[in-house]
């Protein structure tokens, strides 16, 4: 299975790896394996083991893992959710990644968006909707984000922490949906 195959929605493999190195580093040995006794079955098999991951997964696999970590070590807190998030993106970016995103500033990496979006999920699509001095809006379209509330939440956060890592000071995020397309606002100083 690859990323361009029509109709798959997959996410790259990084962003697996780093969401269980997230959860060990949060939950050790007894975290992860609540974790994967709430996974289905089908998935488990898939992904909780130590078999090599494929390039490219099914995105239904990571929203599973992140089901899996809402309702079991994370107790349902978005403050727990939102602490796994960051660190899965600390885990899942590469140090030349962090070091240069850490040299651009917020509107140099709004320009990027969509190239980052496609580096990681083939399917949906990321674009700026509005480009301010000190705040963007992004809108998700076309991807299972858009439906699952969760998801929602957890993507909001990692576009805020990833903006934080550039110049931007103080980065706010909210977000919501219409017409089918999830707005992310995200404002710093």
């Amino acid at each position: 299975m690859g990323a361009s195959e029509k109709g798959a929605a997959l996410v790259h493999r990084k962003s697996l790896i780093g969401f269980r190195a997230a959860s060990a580093q949060l939950w050790g040995e007894a975290g992860m394996s609540a974790i994967s006794r709430e996974l289905p079955a089908d998935v488990r098999d898939r992904t909780a083991g130590i078999l090599p991951l494929p390039d490219w997964i099914p995105l239904e696999d990571l929203i599973a893992w992140h089901m899996a970590v809402w309702n079991g070590p994370a107790k349902r807190e978005e403050v727990l959710m939102t602490r796994h998030a960051r660190l899965t993106v600390d885990h899942g970016f590469g140090r030349v990644k962090r070091l240069l995103i850490g040299a651009l500033t917020p509107r140099a990496l709004a320009a990027r968006v969509a190239t980052l979006w496609r580096d990681e999920y083939s399917t949906g699509r990321l674009e700026i909707r509005a480009l301010n001095e000190r705040s963007v809006q992004l809108a998700l379209t076309d991807h299972a984000y858009v439906e699952i509330p969760l998801m929602r939440m957890i993507i909001a956060e990692v576009y805020r922490y990833v903006l934080s890592m550039t110049r931007a000071k103080n980065v706010t995020v909210s977000h919501f949906v219409r017409d089918g397309a999830l707005l992310v606002n995200l404002r710093w100083d």
